[in-house]
């Protein structure tokens, strides 16, 4: 017969026993249910800085996009030819004359072609009128189409620059009508009138994203204005105006 202290002695261990394992079935319980809701939560979008709608390779939409951009550039008379296929850009041209707008496009550093994607010749053709009108004959650009990473207050990013996508252009310096050249890195200092009215032209356009000039971004773009033209590659192809009458 079992004594009455090792009786209780005996219950009082089948009851921790009992309540370690259901602590230890409720811990996994919760564990299996803290997993289940990790899955099934939805992730957080990467934040990327490329267009709306922009894939590679070049989805369908895209590509009716770069036709009806080509189609306008005639709408307008701007002369164009294609391009070889370029890393990253959706649809390469070239302008055969460098000129748009009554301004002529200047390359301080390389010969030509310059490869660019339809699109910024396009920005170009409907927004350098605008620099035509207070007095910009000339600009003289470094790059357009490179393959290259975003570079912003002193500091590269990770995301690719729309230089990449053939779709900025840098500008080093302005001419007027009287032949003066304005360069960003000397004149903008100073409170240049040319180059003043110009960036406010750029950005009074709405053609543009945010241009990097040294005001915003004296850092990186000290020496330059970072043009990025708007594109949307989610809308739909606009339906192509009619060429002017010669």
């Amino acid at each position: 017969m079992r004594s009455p202290a090792r009786v209780a002695f005996v219950t009082f261990v089948a009851v921790a026993l009992a309540g370690a394992s259901t602590a230890e079935a409720g811990t996994r319980k919760k564990k299996k249910r803290a997993k289940k809701a990790k899955v099934t939560q939805p992730r957080k979008a990467k934040r990327t800085n490329m267009p709306a709608g922009w894939t590679w390779p070049p989805s369908k939409a895209m590509t009716e996009l770069g036709a009806a951009c080509t189609d306008e550039l005639d709408a307008l008379g701007v002369a164009w030819k294609p391009a070889r296929k370029a890393r990253k850009v959706s649809t390469p041209i070239t302008l055969s004359a460098m000129e748009i707008g009554g301004v002529k496009l200047v390359s301080v550093y390389r010969r030509g072609p310059h490869v660019m994607d339809c699109a910024l010749a396009l920005g170009l053709a409907k927004h350098l009128p605008a620099l035509h009108a207070v007095g910009v004959r000339e600009l003289h650009f470094s790059r357009i189409h490179e393959y290259s990473k975003v570079r912003v207050n002193g500091q590269q990013l990770k995301s690719l620059s729309r230089h990449a996508l053939g779709l900025a252009i840098d500008i080093r310096s302005f001419v007027d009508a009287d032949g003066r050249k304005a360069i960003v890195l000397d004149d903008y200092p100073l409170g240049d009138a040319l180059l003043l009215e110009v960036e406010k032209a750029l950005g009074d356009s709405g053609g543009f994203r945010t241009i990097l000039t040294p005001r915003n971004d004296p850092q990186s773009h000290d020496d330059h204005y970072h043009l990025e033209v708007r594109v949307d590659y989610t809308a739909k192809p606009a339906a192509t105006p009619r060429k002017p009458a010669t």
